[in-house]
């Protein structure tokens, strides 16, 4: 091998190693950004108190026995963004629920504020921080090691609906139930994202579109006069999808 060929061969040598070592630094501070996530929102764990399980060891269905104890005090001296907290037993989800001033802050942004690609489950800043309106937006990161709302495409398997078709919003004083009726991957800015109604047939026109969008029939009856709460996550292949969940609230419990 001539002395030029030498160089360049060392050259290419040299440059895929600077090209590995490179990859393992973003790869370590990626996974490190996801244990920084993870352990922050363990931590916030310590503010929720589970129910005892009664439950007979064969039930076949993941609702819960009873109902999560928030220290909302806490959270919030935390955090005074804090309006709720989120529980999807199907899913182990089971997250604090805050609102900044738009929609973008939480985007990169734990619960305690430091930057993070994990983020932060939060409400549209449009919306009533008492999950009053028509239709409340809440967002989370789908992350590929599953936090956040990483796991919410499983809805996409009607099985999983079956057995667990609630979701939960704990605010301070109660819990508000939802049950699922819709699920679906839609586009960015679909009609999924709509939050006022300036007349009572726009919103029963965007009930009955965001019905027709899902991938499977619930049977679940939704009228003008509920509220719903649009769960919404990026889908992993389509950078114009986002994977939503439309639940409907049932039944308000003291807590």
């Amino acid at each position: 091998m001539r002395k030029g060929e030498k160089l360049l061969f060392l050259a290419g040598i040299l440059l895929a190693i600077g090209a590995l070592a490179f990859s393992a630094w973003k790869l370590r501070g990626i996974y490190g950004e996801y244990q920084e996530g993870e352990d922050t929102y363990e931590e916030l764990a310590s503010f929720v108190e589970e129910p005892e399980e009664t439950s007979e060891p064969d039930k076949t269905d993941i609702e819960p026995d009873g109902y999560l104890q928030i220290d909302f005090e806490g959270l919030q001296a935390v955090n005074p963004d804090v309006i709720g907290w989120i529980d999807i037993p199907g899913l182990s989800i089971s997250y604090p629920v805050v609102q900044g001033t738009d929609n973008a802050y939480y985007l990169h942004h734990l619960f305690t504020g430091e930057y993070n690609s994990s983020g932060s489950i939060f409400a549209d800043w449009h919306n009533q921080q008492d999950f009053t309106d028509p239709n409340t937006i809440v967002y989370g990161h789908n992350m590929k090691n599953g936090s956040m709302f990483g796991t919410l495409s499983h809805y996409q398997d009607q099985a999983l609906w079956e057995a667990s078709p609630y979701f939960y919003l704990y605010v301070p004083g109660k819990v508000l139930k939802y049950q699922i009726f819709s699920c679906y991957a839609g586009y960015v800015g679909s009609e999924a994202y709509t939050y006022a109604f300036p007349e009572e047939a726009d919103f029963q026109a965007f009930l009955k579109q965001i019905r027709s969008y899902a991938g499977y029939d619930t049977g679940v009856e939704v009228g003008k006069s509920d509220r719903v709460v649009t769960l919404s996550t990026c889908v992993s292949s389509r950078r114009d999808y986002r994977y939503i969940v439309h639940g409907k609230l049932t039944e308000e419990i003291a807590n």
